[in-house]
């Protein structure tokens, strides 16, 4: 929760904090929280997102890195995935 803004954060970095393999790791985090790791991270930069967005301090542009993204493209695919409503309409 604290360094997801940070940059991309693989999956096998996580399991090999755990000391546990990339596949049994999904497995895990699946069955506790009932979705992917990739589809929890996302969640949370949308959340952020979403909260940067509604200030009306930022562009589109620095929202999405701010939130975590890299993309913008994939991170306006990912926000109307989530939202309905692309990030302009949102702000």
């Amino acid at each position: 929760h604290q360094h997801y803004t940070e940059g991309l954060i693989s999956i096998q970095e996580m399991a090999d904090l755990c000391n546990i393999s990339e596949d049994y790791f999904r497995k895990l985090f699946k069955g506790f929280y009932g979705i992917s790791p990739i589809k929890y991270i996302n969640d949370l930069k949308i959340s952020r997102a979403k909260e940067l967005l509604s200030t009306n301090f930022y562009t589109v542009s620095q929202v999405c890195e701010l939130s975590g993204f890299s993309d913008i493209s994939y991170f306006s695919r990912e926000f109307k995935k989530a939202t309905g409503v692309c990030p302009l309409k949102y702000k």
